[in-house]
């Protein structure tokens, strides 16, 4: 049986990072009422945290209050949440907090009614990774002309899952810069890999990957 093709992921730039977040907040989507702000943070929040914390949208989805310790600023991912059934803790940013900290201004016993996940939906204890995608897709990729429509049976090239993508690209990205070479365990232990051929795959994506590998090989 032949071995999956390791493709290239696409990403989001930093600066289409800073894009989506402000279209989620600009965006006229939503109910003019309380619980239309509600779900506007509650998205926005989500779609930070996938991308700040790396995680798959499924993980996201699924968070819990109790998985967050804020006085080690750090978040366990359950791996009941993920195709590898392991858990992870990872360090929480602290612009991930400031998003946070006015979400949580919102009644919990309004908004959350008793439930235990972080992202609530409205029917439901918490929303489904195929409602976000849907969300993201309508009020975030299509508005920005970021969306293209995929051929039949294909994943779209530019997804909700890109924001990890994405995160992975930054950081090693970052490590090349700082420290001129990059951490791939650390990246893979975030990410919560299990084959480290996963995480390389994104050192393609990078900009400062190029002319890291060119110092290398030049004679």
């Amino acid at each position: 049986m032949p071995k999956r093709v390791r493709r290239i992921p696409e990403i989001f730039t930093e600066q289409e990072i800073n894009q989506i977040i402000k279209q989620i907040i600009k965006s006229n989507e939503y109910p003019k009422n309380e619980w239309g702000k509600f779900f506007k943070h509650r998205d926005l929040c989500l779609i930070a945290t996938i991308y700040m914390l790396g995680l798959r949208p499924g993980e996201a989805c699924k968070l819990k209050f109790h998985d967050f310790n804020f006085k080690n600023m750090s978040v366990r991912i359950k791996g009941e949440s993920n195709k590898t059934k392991k858990d992870r803790i990872i360090p929480v940013p602290k612009l991930l907090v400031n998003f946070y900290n006015l979400y949580f201004s919102f009644p919990r016993a309004r908004f959350w009614k008793g439930s235990k996940y972080l992202f609530p939906s409205f029917k439901n204890p918490h929303i489904s990774a195929e409602r976000l995608k849907h969300i993201f897709r309508e009020k975030v990729l299509k508005p920005l002309d970021l969306w293209e429509m995929p051929e039949i049976g294909k994943v779209p090239k530019i997804r909700l899952y890109t924001l990890r993508h994405s995160r992975a690209s930054h950081i090693l990205d970052k490590h090349i810069s700082e420290k001129g070479n990059p951490d791939i365990l650390a990246i893979a232990n975030f990410l919560g890999h299990e084959d480290i051929r996963s995480t390389k795959v994104y050192l393609h994506t990078g900009k400062n990957y190029l002319e890291y590998l060119r110092n290398q090989i030049e004679i």
